[in-house]
């Protein structure tokens, strides 16, 4: 199974400068004219960008890396909110996207 979260975003071009590069997504491509769709990945995991148009503000994501202190630096020098600051032992974070749509960080993957 493959799941692919899609978030509602207001500004395509301000959400995919954010996830490619301040968080470091590779956008796959741009749909619609004027584009109002967008696909980024990292890794195997993509995400759908809609522009008003499905999922809802506020949804919130378990991102699991294996530098939590590099992402946060490169999070907060992107200008990004942050939510809750980095924390000490198990390297949790939570920043918020351009739309609010919350990033909650976590050391490691979902299976330790």
């Amino acid at each position: 199974m493959h799941v692919n979260p899609i978030l509602n975003v207001s500004d395509l071009r301000a959400s995919i400068r954010f996830y490619t590069e301040v968080l470091g997504f590779e956008l796959l491509g741009t749909f619609g004219e004027p584009a109002d769709f967008g696909i980024i990945r990292w890794d195997e995991h993509e995400i759908y960008l809609c522009v008003n148009g499905q999922g809802q503000r506020g949804t919130w994501l378990a991102l699991f890396v294996s530098e939590p202190a590099a992402l946060y630096e490169r999070l907060v020098a992107g200008g990004a909110e942050v939510l809750m600051a980095l924390a000490g032992g198990d390297g949790e974070f939570r920043v918020a996207d351009p739309d609010g749509h919350v990033l909650r960080v976590f050391s490691g993957s979902p299976d330790a």
